[in-house]
């Protein structure tokens, strides 16, 4: 017998605690515009603003690691290389929440954590295949194939990459503020 896992969705994720623009990402973030963003619910977005958060002259060096990360994705799965071009930064609060959603017209999106207060909301992944599974798992062995949605523990500090299509969100928000840094790719 000879076993096929078919279809894997790939997510990487990028430890970055040690990075030296860190310090200069919050004071950055409190200079941006935000405002209410129809997805967010008791939080706040820049994404309707112009203004980009990793072209800030301060943070160069991050967005070229970012990049290179994004270098690696790319390499890794053998597709072609994608630049990032849209970024922005959300804000939960306590009882906050991201609804459902997918990023088509980018083919590597991007969630960056800079602030995890005690207790935030993780990323949630929504299965590509979630309309067509009927099958009812015997044991929780098995559920992995077979689950809805993926909760994916979300540290401090980490970049996660994930393809474009797939539809993510978050469960309410039982602890502090939760600042995330997303954004989006497009080929070259």
């Amino acid at each position: 017998m000879k076993e096929y896992n078919l279809f894997p969705t790939p997510v990487m994720e990028f430890d970055f605690t040690n990075h030296p623009d860190l310090p200069k990402i919050l004071d950055i973030v409190n200079q941006l515009k935000i405002s209410p963003h129809s997805l967010l619910k008791n939080g706040v977005s820049s994404y309707s603003s112009t203004e980009r958060i990793l072209f800030h002259p301060d943070l160069t060096s991050i967005k070229n690691d970012f990049q290179k990360c994004v270098d690696i994705y790319s390499n890794k799965l053998d597709i072609e290389y994608s630049y990032i071009k849209d970024n922005w930064v959300n804000i939960l609060n306590n009882q906050g929440m991201v609804d459902i959603h997918h990023h088509w017209s980018s083919i590597i999106s991007a969630a960056f954590y800079p602030l995890l207060e005690e207790n935030t909301c993780n990323l949630c992944f929504r299965s590509p295949i979630y309309t067509a599974i009927n099958f009812r798992p015997k044991n929780t062995s098995t559920y992995g194939h077979f689950q809805n949605d993926h909760i994916m523990p979300i540290k401090q500090n980490y970049l996660y990459l994930f393809p474009g299509w797939l539809q993510h969100y978050t469960e309410e928000n039982k602890g502090g503020k939760r600042i995330v840094i997303s954004f989006n790719t497009e080929f070259y």
